[in-house]
């Protein structure tokens, strides 16, 4: 199923969630949540909602506090409060449900995200300190007992393995020093 809204529109979003939390349609909800980005969306989305109901809540309670007029007028506002109270408690169980279901997918998600950013860093630490290596023995400069300490850290390294010469970079120079 195809969402009428973009992914970058939380606003559309809200709607939808909204909609979709009053008229449950499992196809509709599995397009909510089945793609990694819409996924993410829908998780805002809930908890924008979420937050929207609570806002609600306390405007319509300074609402029914600041009705004047006879006592009938007010037991009439305080009926009406009553009944819309009982069906937006309901709404805002459905969506906490609804988000506390995704909470944990989102999660795996970002530390997905995380741990991937930590595997890139680390990739292009190994390739600076490698190509550090290369430099100092191909050049001039003695190794120091910090520059031996820093690529034994780096043989070290799971990684050192794919990351010492990936096939875009030239082999360090022929020349070695001892």
């Amino acid at each position: 199923m195809k969402l009428p809204y973009a992914v970058d529109d939380d606003r559309a979003a809200v709607t939808a969630v909204g909609h979709e939390i009053n008229r449950p349609d499992p196809a509709r909800w599995q397009a909510m949540t089945t793609d990694d980005e819409r996924l993410r969306q829908t998780h805002r989305a809930l908890g924008l909602l979420i937050k929207q109901v609570e806002v609600s809540f306390l405007q319509r309670k300074a609402d029914l506090c600041a009705v004047e007029g006879t006592y009938k007028d007010r037991q009439r506002a305080t009926v009406e409060y009553e009944e819309w109270k009982s069906r937006t408690i309901h709404f805002l169980n459905l969506a906490r449900e609804r988000r506390s279901s995704l909470t944990r997918r989102v999660r795996l998600l970002n530390e997905t995200h995380v741990i991937g950013d930590l595997r890139t860093a680390l990739q292009t630490l190994v390739r600076a300190v490698t190509d550090h290596r290369d430099a100092i023995r191909c050049g001039s400069r003695n190794e120091t007992t910090a520059d031996r300490m820093l690529w034994l850290q780096l043989d070290l390294l799971h990684h050192t393995a794919q990351e010492d010469h990936p096939p875009d970079r030239p082999a360090p120079c022929a020349h070695r020093r001892p």
